[in-house]
């Protein structure tokens, strides 16, 4: 999981996100340990086409990293946002 690191060859992590020109969407589920919300902050604050501005949209779901996949209409209704653009 870790072994991707989006800056590899491009400077750091936050220069390379600043480099993104598309609307994005960061998206956590807040019982995901797998990848926590503390990372999608850190990307939101740096991605700057984030729908939220420096934050990162939270789902609640007691589900964890299935969650992505469990809370279907909560996920549908935030990628709809970003399609809809």
């Amino acid at each position: 999981m870790s072994s991707h690191d989006v800056a590899r060859g491009r400077g750091t992590m936050q220069q390379t996100l600043a480099l993104a020109t598309m609307p994005a969407l960061v998206l956590g589920i807040d019982s995901d340990r797998l990848f926590p919300v503390s990372g999608q902050e850190i990307i939101a604050e740096f991605l700057p086409g984030n729908l939220d501005g420096q934050l990162p949209h939270v789902i609640h779901s007691p589900f964890g990293h299935d969650g992505f996949l469990i809370e279907s209409e909560l996920v549908s209704t935030q990628l709809g946002r970003l399609l809809n653009l």
